[in-house]
């Protein structure tokens, strides 16, 4: 499957855009993903269709460079792929600078939100709109390396439903603040005990996804926050999909220290997300047409190898 035609384009009032709960959640397109080797690699135009999205708010100042370092490696791979920006409500400049990015990369898809929607939102926005037959995103400051954005596509065209980075899997290697790393590390154990899954690690800044996998579980995701990024794996894991764990050399690329104040502010946002997320599970397995759909996240551990 090829993409459609989209010149470096950047779009404001994106058509029928899939906006969160409620809202009628257009299909991607299934697609098998078969597994290549250097011995039976097909012609390009027959590869399976890779698109790489990178969330971006205020980032003004690394923005340039990850893009071109994340675009070097993905032609290195020689993946038949599309980059795509998710811009959600920058004030600093952001806007500006890809533009003038959009002039020199053709492939360059952005999506312009003028108001801060959320990661989740603007990714199920901006997935909605393209076909592909995997789909992957990656933080803006390539804190994970460029080189595992592409191990991990590697492994969702192998066959693996869903490849996520782990900070915390065995060979992860981590450079971060104390208590960052604390804080993180309690909050993944905390959603290990409130759902019943392996995770090691739910907020890593890397994860790609096959497009049947998508299929499953994006209609029945709505958080519109940093939370989605646990939503949609506990979602997975409760489908019984597999989730395969890869491990990374993690470098916090922060210049300041995060303050209290923020990290309050993240901790209250996510555990509002929590309650909602085990309130939308017991609802979903008691009633209504996703109540199938949900087993056991023991059906599907989580699988770690480098």
């Amino acid at each position: 499957m090829g993409f459609p035609s989209l010149s470096s384009s950047i779009s404001e009032t994106p058509p029928a855009p899939f906006l969160g709960a409620g809202e009628r959640y257009r299909s991607l397109p299934p697609s098998p993903l078969p597994p290549t080797s250097p011995d039976t690699e097909p012609p390009k135009a027959q590869r399976p269709t890779v698109l790489v999205t990178v969330p971006v708010r205020n980032e003004a100042p690394r923005l340039a460079a990850s893009i071109w370092e994340l675009k070097r490696a993905l032609d290195g791979a020689g993946f038949a792929y599309h980059l795509a920006v998710a811009e959600d409500g920058s004030t600093d400049g952001t806007h500006e600078i890809l533009q003038s990015l959009a002039k020199e990369i053709p492939e360059l898809i952005v999506q312009r939100n003028r108001h801060a929607l959320g990661r989740g939102k603007a990714l199920r926005m901006l997935w909605s709109q393209i076909p592909a037959d995997v789909y992957c995103f990656t933080d803006a400051d390539l804190a994970a390396g460029a080189e595992s954005v592409v191990h991990a596509i590697s492994r969702v065209i192998s066959g693996e439903p869903i490849v996520v980075g782990s900070r915390y899997a065995p060979g992860a290697k981590l450079s971060r603040p104390p208590l960052r790393s604390f804080v993180s590390r309690a909050y993944n154990s905390l959603i290990r005990q409130a759902f019943r899954e392996k995770i090691q690690d739910h907020q890593c800044g890397l994860k790609a996804f096959a497009a049947r996998t998508l299929d499953r579980i994006l209609p029945l995701s709505c958080e519109d926050s940093w939370f989605w990024d646990t939503e949609i794996l506990v979602l997975a894991s409760h489908s019984g999909i597999p989730i395969a764990e890869m491990p990374v050399a993690w470098t916090e690329t922060k210049t300041h220290r995060t303050s209290v104040g923020r990290l309050l502010s993240d901790i209250y946002l996510h555990g509002k997300g929590i309650l909602r997320l085990l309130a939308r599970l017991e609802k979903y397995r008691s009633s209504g047409p996703t109540a199938s759909m949900l087993g056991s996240p023991k059906k599907a551990p989580s699988q770690t190898r480098g």
